[in-house]
């Protein structure tokens, strides 16, 4: 039986939160996601620097992106499944944390997912980020962190994402899922890290079912 469900948001939160940066931040943004992604400085550092360039309101963030995300075809299913089977699914996000719980209400889903990332306050217009400590030494950031402290608790873990910061967590995760053509499922065949892709979650269903021994 698989104990124990990570998984990122691969179609919304950290898609939309670009649309954040697009909409209310100076366009030096890029710049530093540039630089992250050439490693030349850390995830928090670079959602630090980008978010000190937004002046916006929670209001007008939440307005902005009111309408504008869809859950994946098979998330609820997904949510649903494991949370009456007991297997927790955690959302390891660097996305906005008000956007997140602000979506899961919505979606009815809020009593069924764990979240961990970032904790955000906003003074006047401005954000600030406060991420989890890392627990482990080896961790590169607090995604793969989770996913070390969890299989150190012994657990079997799953890492489903999409990303680029994804990448350290898929790759010392039991079993990695990457959405289909994404930067992730780039990064793990360049490396050749054991991986299945995936286009939506009813095939992360699926592939769950098949890891616990579960029939279709």
């Amino acid at each position: 039986m698989l104990s124990y469900v990570i998984l990122t948001e691969p179609s919304w939160t950290l898609t939309r939160l670009f649309l954040v940066l697009e909409r209310f931040a100076d366009p030096v943004w890029k710049v530093y996601d540039e630089q992250y992604e050439r490693g030349e400085i850390t995830l928090k550092d670079c959602l630090q620097k980008q978010f000190a360039t937004v002046n916006a309101s929670r209001q007008q963030i939440e307005k902005e992106l009111n309408g504008a995300v869809n859950l994946r075809r098979g998330f609820k299913e997904l949510a649903n499944y494991c949370g009456r089977r007991g297997i927790p699914v955690v959302i390891a996000s660097a996305g906005l944390d008000f956007v997140i719980d602000y979506l899961l209400r919505q979606w009815g889903l809020k009593n069924l997912l764990k979240r961990h990332g970032p904790k955000t306050t906003i003074v006047g217009n401005r954000i600030q980020f406060k991420f989890p400590k890392l627990l482990d030494r080896a961790s590169v950031n607090f995604k793969d962190d989770l996913v070390r402290f969890h299989k150190k608790e012994g657990h079997k873990t799953i890492y489903i994402g999409d990303g680029f910061s994804d990448f350290p967590a898929a790759r010392v995760a039991d079993f990695a899922l990457a959405i289909k053509e994404s930067r992730l499922a780039g990064l793990l065949t360049k490396k050749r890290v054991k991986h299945s892709e995936v286009c939506d979650f009813n095939e992360v269903l699926a592939e769950i079912k098949f890891l616990s021994g579960v029939e279709h």
